[in-house]
């Protein structure tokens, strides 16, 4: 898939993995081998800043999309969407819910060109 009615790729604000999830059968969750830092099974938590191009239409964020400033394999869950550029404009609401795996979905609230941070959790 691709973005949709996004200028450019985001930006990175905030991304980190969360030492907390892992899998039912998984014991090594701190790190495996010792010092590693690679948990397994957790998620991870990401902040980016989109420009949305029409500010009052449908946009999506694909976490596949290899180019982006976060890239994933598999939403977990959207904690929030804020636009940092039009206080006016943080009625979000998901584009009717209807996020994928991979796709943020969500419709814009307000100007075109307004800054939108999107905050979710990933793998």
């Amino acid at each position: 898939m691709a973005n949709t009615n996004l200028t450019g790729n985001g930006t990175e604000v905030f991304n980190s993995r969360l030492w907390g999830g892992v899998g039912d059968d998984d014991t090594s969750w701190l790190q495996s081998p010792i010092g590693s830092n690679a948990a397994t099974g957790t998620i991870c938590m990401g902040i980016v800043d989109v420009v949305i191009t029409d500010g009052d239409a449908a946009a999506a964020y694909d976490l596949a999309l290899s180019t982006n400033a976060i890239v994933g394999s598999e939403l977990v869950g959207v904690l929030s969407l804020h636009n940092v550029t039009t206080a006016s404009g943080n009625a979000f609401a998901e584009a009717g819910m209807v996020s994928t795996t991979t796709l943020i979905k969500f419709t814009g609230v307000g100007s075109d060109g307004d800054t939108i941070r999107i905050t979710f959790l990933y793998r």
